[in-house]
């Protein structure tokens, strides 16, 4: 009895493994062993013939067979071809002659009923439906009488015929429940693992699955058949499951899973339910649809790697570009998710470009993936490879060359032509995919790179485009507008660039033209009222900028940054209206910092430019930043109020924002950054460090102080450690010990000139020592002599003239003041912060100052305040590093984002067609760098905004001491010079005022001071606008009119128009040369435009919104 139970399980399992032969073999055995039982043997014998039969049509156990479905849909399942029904005549009668033996089916009921199920099997092969329902009709066999071995193969195999045959009679719902019910048997027993069950229970499900689609169930229901499939393709039987059937079954649910999120109808998995501790249901969503979505989309991509072997190489190319069109569409609907899966996105997309050699489609969606990568450069690359292949090469040097700018529109309009005639060869691309592509291209050089060429060449492409097509498609007034409003933001910056005055009214005419068409087209587009308000700001029109800000307001009150621009707008002095701006700025506050996420790590996307609501880093830094930037207007207004004593209570909240901000965004304690900087400072910087963090975390609850005993300014690493942790750098015990001697270069929003751009800010970390300094004066002479003949080169030579009465070539003028900078010796910090300290002390404290002079004549080599805070003013910032107490706060504070620039030229690889291929660290950690980098530099403006207060409150010492924290934290920012030139002349003001109790060579050097650090404002920045004021007043003073002349009307004439301090001088210029009518016309002008002036610079505002 025991050698006839294994031997049926012997059979059993080879029918369970498809060994027919095997079986065969074994039934013999059997039925040797056994005589008078038969139908086992006949059935064995019978199934293997109907197979053979089967296998003559269509070989299924080769791979790829199932190619008959890759074009099956939920309305045209295909089957297999059917046999004809005279080749199985034979095996159907012997069966029914086995099953009409009443002995035999008595004897071997369960034998019987599988035998039925064969019957049932050949008139389903052969066609015959009607004839296979009814030998299914009578089937006594329950779902648990069958637990294992191929009668569970059996049980599903008839649900599956069965439900065939009902789909065949239009019995669709009672077709679903047969196939349900195979599911579930099969769902109850995991362990079994056959190649039969595995065929079959393929079958249902994928039957199922279209079927449900076609009769539009539930959403539930049909995902749960659907995930049950995705669940067993994703386990053992998966080499078993059919290529071209998963490829439907992963399209459909796909495109379902989209819509079903769409129209929230998409219900949670149970098991991700069940395992969520979340109360908030919406995020639960989010997250499970996601993460169902980047599941499937790993077995689509895998599957994809699979198929290509069985496909032609034109199918190749279709299957790769649907996939990609799959992938991307659904990402946008449902999100990207963290930037590791982003990056495996990229990496089919370079393998679907290979399949099909540069498709323009593919270009566009490595473009988007690139800047989600945050890999700016490389995404520059794609935009310009996709509109080379759309008809447009070359697009950069076109811009350069065709200047100026207001002759664009004719070049592109012959580029916009050639894109139209190749767009109708483009099957994939539309005109509103091609028109987002290029208004990417513009955020991308506009808002990051802060090119006004080329965002004002791709605003006039994309202009010419719409207006070749508008006849011929139907575009939204919506998209239409935007069109517009873009081409006005693109000519507003192209504006604040252009020194020329001609060319700088006509743009800001077309950029106000842009705007009012873009509002005539859609008068609901409130980003229209608020680029054209702040162009109107720009321009000095107040009144009008204020109702156009207030229609964007009225429109879309959640938009921060337009109460922040009406709160400036209020605060001109022609408007006067102090109060009115605090409250438009509270209302602004109060919407900005709901919008403020708790965001810690770069695993996000770096952008978000198809899926508007996506969570993003540089939304979140760029809100942040916004709010930060409020925060300083309000200190602005309270001083223009109250004065700046008044201020300085306030400037503790505003740094304790700052830490607040940075914990949230992942660069101070919270991030990932903190436990090295802490982990390199000795234990008294980190008790500093901490007690600092604590302080200012707890300013909430602490008393204010006032003047000298502000709490803020304390010399200890704090601020140093802070950089470190942003910037990825050392500390300062570290830095002793060798690190880098460049300095990130940041610009501070308090200056007058035009905000930079991220990546500029990240390529402007610039070493201290000597040969970065050559380097940076013959990269500044090259710019110069290429872009700014009018801009400077004339005062230049005038200035070389005045030192040398000799003609020397540009260059040599900048090697001279290089060595000039050289000459300071080094106790001219010590003599810095004496001095500084000694008219504080008189200004403030009413002490005597011959003391102090009296101290500086007879021991010059004494410590003073600026010695004692490290760094200072001296030998080793100014001009070299060579000390080595010099060489490590200089270092301390360094930016990595020069390294990380470096290293990215070095292991870039360009292919062909001019796309860069790279490595993860090239694609996000120079993005991350950028954005700590910007950061960065926003500690660097509040220290400059409190010296300013400190300096007009007249605390000259604490001045000092928050010069230096700037100097430690943007040694390569020219503000941070401009500012040490201010505080020198302040105190070689107060000197003058006392010039017998005050050493005439101190005197005599504080305004060198002044000189020496104005001079290196303008090597780091030929272009510095502040600093050229300054040295056109200086030369004023000195009696240069005409060099004063010559430098302020180029001034003037360039990017210092609306300057009112630099039309107030040029004023005085003309009133010492006896031109009256010159003097009235442009002391007039400096007071309309001073009038117009706000508290803050608009220049933080952003002029391109998505």
């Amino acid at each position: 009895m025991d050698q006839k139970i294994k031997l049926l399980e012997e059979i059993d399992l080879a029918r369970c493994r498809a060994q027919w032969s095997i079986a065969i073999e074994l039934s013999k055995k059997y039925k040797k062993s056994n005589p008078n039982d038969s139908v086992l043997d006949t059935t064995i014998q019978t199934e293997v013939e109907l197979i053979r039969l089967l296998k003559s049509k269509i070989d299924t156990e080769k791979r790829g067979w199932d190619i008959i479905h890759q074009h099956d849909t939920p309305s045209n399942i295909t089957l297999l071809p059917i046999i004809d029904p005279k080749k199985v005549q034979p095996l159907a009668e012997r069966l029914i002659n086995c099953l009409d033996s009443d002995k035999q089916a008595n004897q071997e009921n369960w034998q019987a009923q599988f035998t039925k199920i064969l019957l049932a099997r050949i008139y389903f092969e052969s066609g015959q439906y009607q004839e296979a329902l009814d030998a299914l009709q009578n089937l006594a066999l329950r779902m648990e009488d069958v637990q294992m071995g191929y009668g569970l193969v059996l049980l599903v195999q008839a649900r599956a015929i069965k439900g065939v045959c009902l789909e065949k009679k239009g019995e669709f719902e009672a077709a679903i429940e047969a196939y349900e019910s195979a599911w579930n048997a099969v769902e109850l027993k995991p362990q079994e693992r056959g190649i039969m069950l595995s065929f079959w229970i393929e079958d249902c499900l994928y039957r199922g699955c279209l079927l449900r689609l076609k009769l539009n169930h539930p959403a539930k229901e049909t995902l749960n058949m659907m995930r049950a499939y995705i669940q067993l393709v994703s386990s053992y039987w998966s080499p078993r499951w059919r290529m071209f059937k998963r490829w439907v079954i992963f399209k459909f649910y796909t495109e379902y899973l989209v819509t079903a999120y769409q129209n929230n109808t998409y219900c949670v998995p149970s098991t991700t339910a069940k395992n969520s501790n979340s109360t908030n249901s919406s995020l639960t969503t989010e997250l499970a649809a996601f993460e169902e979505l980047s599941t499937l989309m790993a077995l689509y991509r895998h599957l994809f790697t699979l198929i290509t072997p069985h496909l032609s190489t034109s199918n190749q190319a279709n299957y790769s570009i649907s996939l990609a069109h799959i992938m991307m569409n659904s990402h946008d609907v449902i999100g990207w998710g963290e930037i590791n899966h982003i990056r495996r996105v990229l990496q089919f997309l370079y393998q679907v470009k290979n399949a099909t050699f540069n498709h323009p489609t593919v270009i566009r969606y490595m473009f988007y993936t690139l800047m989600r990568l945050g890999s700016v450069e490389e995404a520059r690359y794609a935009l310009r490879a996709y509109l080379d292949l759309m008809g447009v090469p070359q697009f950069e040097s076109d811009a350069v060359t065709a200047q100026p700018a207001t002759s664009y529109a004719k070049i592109t309009c012959i580029r916009a032509d050639c894109l139209f005639k190749k767009l109708s060869e483009c099957n994939d691309e539309t005109p509103e995919t091609v028109i987002q592509v290029i208004l990417a291209g513009i955020y991308l050089y506009g808002h990051e790179e802060q090119n006004g060429q080329l965002t004002t060449y791709l605003s006039e492409l994309c202009l010419g485009f719409l207006q070749l097509i508008i006849d011929h498609h139907n575009l939204a007034l919506g998209f239409q507008a935007e069109v517009h409003r873009v081409r006005g933001s693109s000519y507003t910056l192209l504006a604040t660039q252009t020194d020329d005055p001609i060319e700088r009214a006509a743009h800001h005419q077309i950029a106000i033209l842009s705007f009012k068409k873009a509002i005539e087209l859609n008068l609901t587009d409130w980003k229209s009222h608020y680029g054209l308000g702040l162009q109107l700001a720009l321009m000095h029109n107040v009144p009008e900028a204020i109702e156009s800000v207030r229609r964007s307001i009225e429109i879309n009150p959640d938009h921060a940054d337009s109460w922040h621009l009406m709160a400036l707008l209020y605060s001109c002095k022609m408007i006067d209206n102090l109060a009115k701006a605090k409250e438009a700025l509270e209302a602004g506050l109060a919407i900005s910092a709901q919008q403020q996420s708790t965001y810690s790590g770069f695993h996000l996307p770096a952008y978000s430019w198809t899926s508007p609501n996506q969570v993003n880093i540089n939304d979140t830094f760029e809100k942040a930043e916004s709010y930060l930037s409020m925060k300083m207007t309000r200190l602005a207004l309270i001083e223009a109020m109250h004065g700046a004593e008044e201020t300085m209570e306030h400037y503790e909240d505003l740094y304790a924002t700052y830490i607040a901000l940075s914990q949230s965004l992942g660069v101070t304690s919270n991030g990932n950054h903190y436990t090295s900087v802490v982990a390199n400072m000795t234990s008294t910087e980190e008790a500093a460090f901490q007690s600092s963090l604590s302080t200012i975390s707890d300013s909430s609850t602490t008393s204010r102080r006032k003047s000298s005993s502000f709490s803020l300014i304390r010399r200890t690493s704090f601020t140093s450690s802070i950089a470190n942790s942003i910037t990825g750098g050392t500390s300062v015990r570290s830095s002793r010990e060798g690190s880098f001697t460049g300095r990130p270069r940041s610009s501070s929003v308090e200056s007058n000139t035009s905000r930079p751009s991220s990546s500029q800010v990240a390529r402007r970390a610039e070493s201290d020592t000597e040969d970065a300094i050559s380097e940076k004066l013959n990269k500044r002479s090259d710019h110069s002599h290429r872009h700014r003949k009018r801009h400077h080169h004339s005062v230049r030579s005038h200035a070389s003239l005045h030192r040398s009465n000799s003609s020397i070539t540009q260059q040599e003028e900048y090697t001279k003041k290089k060595k000039n900078l050289q000459m300071i010796d080094l106790g001219l910090a010590r003599r810095i912060g004496t001095a500084v300290a000694s008219t504080s002390q008189h200004s403030n404290h009413r002490t005597a100052l011959s003391a102090t002079t009296e101290t500086l004549s007879t021991n010059r080599g004494s410590s003073s305040l600026a010695s004692m805070f490290s760094p200072s003013y001296s030998k080793g910032s100014l001009r070299s590093n060579s000390l080595g107490s010099r060489r490590s706060s200089a270092s301390s504070a360094s930016s990595v984002s020069s390294m990380l620039l470096n290293s990215y030229q070095h292991k870039k690889a360009v292919t062909r067609d001019g796309l860069i291929v790279s490595t993860f660290f090239q694609h996000h950690q120079i993005f991350e760098a950028r954005k700590r980098t910007r950061w960065h530099s926003l500690l660097v403006t509040l220290w400059l905004m409190s010296t300013k207060t400190f300096i007009k409150a007249g605390l000259l010492e604490e001045a000092n001491k928050a010069l230096s924290e700037a100097e430690q934290l943007g040694l390569g920012d020219p503000n941070v010079w401009y500012q040490l030139a201010q505080l020198s002349l302040q105190v070689h003001g107060l000197l003058i005022l006392n010039p017998k109790k005050a050493n005439s060579e101190l005197i005599q050097e504080m305004k060198q001071v002044a000189l020496d650090a104005c001079e290196k404002a303008l090597i780091l920045d030929p272009e510095h606008l502040p600093s050229q004021v300054a040295q056109a007043k200086r030369l004023l003073e000195d009696g240069h009119l005409e060099m004063a002349d010559v430098l302020l009307g180029q001034i003037t004439m360039g990017l210092g128009w609306n300057s009112s301090e630099a039309w107030y001088h040029y004023a005085q210029v003309k009133k010492q040369q006896g031109q009256w009518d010159k003097m009235k016309s442009y002391l007039l002008f400096a007071l309309e435009i001073n009038d117009s002036e706000p508290v803050r610079d608009y220049v933080n505002l952003s002029k391109f919104l998505k």
